[in-house]
């Protein structure tokens, strides 16, 4: 406030956030003027998903902002939306055999509703009937898993076979493994109720904790590869499933650091392609200007 009090100082700050990507041919953007998030490669590594949301995004904000989704053709850079129409797209996945896509939606009456659509646009999307849920995510075996309340469930693309997917309540569904033996999820710890990021099993056996927020859990789409805290890939050996984690879990990113092959990619909200050596990333930029308000 100024000392007369006939006016105040306030500072205002732009954020825009755009996405890259990293491959043989080195680093280049790829939404350009707007706000680019959630990407996802097809497993050819040849074309590239993601949002165009208004607002910038943030690690855990992709489901919170409706976007428009787009698909860009890597050589070429041309982009096209993935559907048309009005859906509001708050979250998505990819199939494993590149051919279909599932989208994370809401109705007229804000009902969390999945649609299934080609990636050709072959055949208009259509919507999972009898199914409400968020967080879709492709398995390799060509099943949807999803989060409805604090559930995970698993549906076939044309809505049959609906049944639960993980005994344990889970609050986030992060990714499932390029095996199908593990969904990674937010959830709270059997022990003692903390939430962690955690590794279920669709075997039945039991949780594996790997750690706090930081400590998210991907894989590069040939499953070589896992991607650690959004930042360390650590190589897989044959017939692995997860990096060597710690008993209780990951409790330092600079843990991490320690596994053996771990490389630190200094970008981030790293995506991995379909090797480690294709990743998306955001960079941002944030302009800020202080501004003078007069009081009537």
């Amino acid at each position: 406030m100024a000392p007369d009090g006939r006016s105040f100082l306030t500072s205002v700050a732009l954020q825009n956030t755009s996405l890259w990507i990293h491959d043989a041919r080195g680093e280049r953007q790829i939404s350009l003027e707007v706000n680019g998030s959630n990407p996802r490669f097809t497993p050819d590594g040849k074309k590239l998903c993601y949002l165009v949301v208004k607002e910038a995004t943030s690690k855990f904000a992709w489901f919170r902002n409706p976007g428009e989704l787009r698909i860009t053709d890597l050589e070429s850079g041309h982009s096209e939306p993935v559907v048309r129409g009005d859906i509001p797209v708050l979250d998505y996945d990819i199939s494993r055999d590149g051919k279909q896509i599932v989208i994370g939606t809401t109705d007229q009456e804000g009902v969390h509703r999945l649609w299934v659509a080609q990636l050709d646009r072959s055949l208009p999307p259509t919507q999972l009937a009898q199914v409400e849920g968020v967080q879709p995510r492709f398995g390799p075996s060509g099943e949807i898993f999803f989060r409805h309340a604090e559930a995970v469930y698993r549906v076939h693309p044309d809505g049959t076979g609906l049944r639960k997917a993980v005994a344990e309540p889970v609050y986030l569904v992060w990714n499932v493994s390029p095996d199908e033996r593990w969904i990674v999820g937010w959830a709270p710890l059997r022990d003692h109720g903390s939430m962690a990021m955690q590794a279920f099993s669709l075997e039945r056996r039991s949780p594996i904790p790997i750690g706090d927020s930081f400590a998210f859990l991907n894989w590069t789409l040939d499953g070589h590869t896992a991607l650690l805290g959004g930042r360390y890939l650590v190589p897989l050996s044959l017939g692995e499933s997860l990096p060597r984690i710690p008993e209780g879990g990951f409790h330092a990113e600079q843990e991490m650091a320690h596994l053996p092959g771990a490389r630190r990619i200094e970008e981030s909200g790293l995506v991995p392609g379909p090797s480690s050596d294709i990743y998306a990333f955001y960079r941002g930029t944030i302009q800020r200007n202080v501004y003078r308000i007069p009081i009537q």
